[in-house]
């Protein structure tokens, strides 16, 4: 399975592929995920780097490790990621958009007609 590039390192990038599992509901909370060595097979990785994402993902809240038994999604997992998420969205992606359209001078009225029709007019 070929999902790494060489723009970031590795451990990085497979932490945000098992968000990204979580997100789209792939890994429930509280399911099982497979194991470091089961893990490091899939992907063609060294158990080190693998070792390394799963870390991070348990400092974040995001798994937690049950002694004997593995590690698992913990609950809230999705909810933290997308209010991580949610934050650098805003200030790495929609706020330099919204900077282009006002150098752009595109209308305020079009920004929130665009925005409705994304969102279906939702205030949520």
């Amino acid at each position: 399975m070929k999902i790494f590039n060489g723009d970031t390192p590795i451990y990085l990038q497979l932490r945000a592929h098992i968000e990204e599992l979580i997100l789209e509901g792939t890994l429930a909370e509280e399911a099982q995920i497979h194991s470091l060595r089961v893990m490091a097979s899939e992907y063609g990785l060294n158990p080190i780097t693998v070792g390394n994402a799963l870390s991070l993902l348990v400092e974040e809240g995001v798994l937690e490790k049950k002694r004997g038994v593995g590690m698992f999604v913990a609950p809230g997992a999705r909810e933290l990621i997308i209010s991580a998420r949610g934050k650098d969205f805003i200030t790495d992606s929609l706020e330099p958009v919204l900077r282009k359209a006002r150098q752009l001078e595109l209308p305020k009225a079009q920004i929130m007609q665009s925005l409705n029709t994304i969102y279906g007019g939702k205030d949520e």
